[in-house]
């Protein structure tokens, strides 16, 4: 028994090792029982003339040079495998810095909106509402063909237009609340915009858990992954609107905790359409679905596309709570 443990302790190598130097000894002894030289050496005399006892040194000559050989080839695989590792190390750092980059350029993106958010509201927005008091100052009572009127109701069209660019605009939630509650309030304009598509959300409770951070790291890290998924909903439905003609939309965002990696939670947001058939393939390399997955990315999660059989697709994203966490 205390030998078939020490046997299971030892790991490949080692039990190759004993394994050969066990075989060696066997043949040894093998040729020592029947005095293997003698006997070859009397066999062989009667063929003397073609030289036979030289076969033994033939063969040593040969495993000496297939040693060489095994030894040459190992010698470079192993230089391979360092070149490996060492391009290895170089894609995971460009892969560090590049999606430190994407959340550079995220948080960028989401400053430009602000401001932009600000600008319309600020100055366009103030200047519209003048022209339209303005225009109203003019018009006359029963007279359809006043130019004022016609002013005045382009300049409603335009303030309309600013409004909604302001919305799509403004700054995404930085928490768990604000975020459902955003997103809550984005579908809800979105049915408005869109009444003959009926959208369906289905958020998990638990979803706010992950808001309960205290310290100031935890904190940033809640209103990334916040900032992501309302940004990551907002894409997915005008990609619908422009591009599947869909009738009936299902979003669902759940906390759910993964088995297989310890007590690890992970968001997973699934957003369905029953659109119009589009190749999945095609689908993945277009700007939008580009820029969702960069997102996924830049928090650690994953990206899925697929279709939703028997008409429409499916995008999934499921982002590691934890892992977050421990990388950010």
């Amino acid at each position: 028994m205390k030998i078939y443990d020490f046997w299971q302790q030892l790991n490949t190598t080692k039990k190759d090792a004993l394994k050969a130097s066990a075989s060696v000894l066997l043949a040894f002894v093998v040729a020592l029982k029947i005095n293997l030289a003698e006997t070859l050496a009397e066999r062989l005399a009667q063929y003397e003339a073609f030289q036979l006892d030289e076969i033994p040194f033939l063969l040593l000559f040969i495993a000496i040079a297939l040693a060489w050989f095994a030894w040459h080839r190992m010698v470079e695989q192993k230089m391979e495998i360092a070149l490996r590792v060492v391009a290895e190390e170089r894609n995971l750092q460009l892969l560090a810095e590049n999606k430190s980059l994407t959340q550079h350029i995220l948080k960028v993106q989401e400053f430009e909106r602000l401001e932009l958010a600000r600008d319309l509201h600020d100055d366009i927005g103030q200047y519209l509402l003048a022209i339209r008091l303005d225009a109203s100052a003019l018009t006359v009572k029963g007279d359809d063909d006043n130019p004022a009127r016609r002013i005045l109701s382009n300049a409603g069209h335009i303030q309309n237009m600013a409004k909604s660019l302001m919305r799509r605009l403004r700054p995404a939630p930085t928490n768990s609340k604000n975020c459902v509650d955003g997103i809550h309030l984005m579908v809800q304009e979105w049915r408005e915009l869109q009444p003959n598509v009926h959208i369906e959300l289905h958020i998990d409770e638990c979803t706010q858990l992950f808001s309960g951070q205290t310290d100031a790291q935890d904190r940033a890290i809640s209103a990334q992954i916040s900032v992501t998924l309302y940004r990551f909903v907002q894409e997915a439905l005008t990609n619908i609107a422009k591009h599947a003609q869909a009738k009936h939309i299902d979003i669902s965002l759940d906390l759910v905790n993964v088995a297989f990696n310890g007590n690890a939670q992970h968001l997973c947001l699934e957003i369905k359409d029953d659109g119009i058939a589009l190749d999945v393939q095609a689908v993945s390399s277009g700007m939008g679905i580009i820029g969702m997955r960069e997102r996924i990315s830049a928090v650690n999660g994953e990206f899925l596309v697929r279709s939703n059989r028997p008409h429409g697709l499916i995008v999934c994203a499921k982002i590691p709570i934890n892992m977050t966490r421990k990388d950010v």
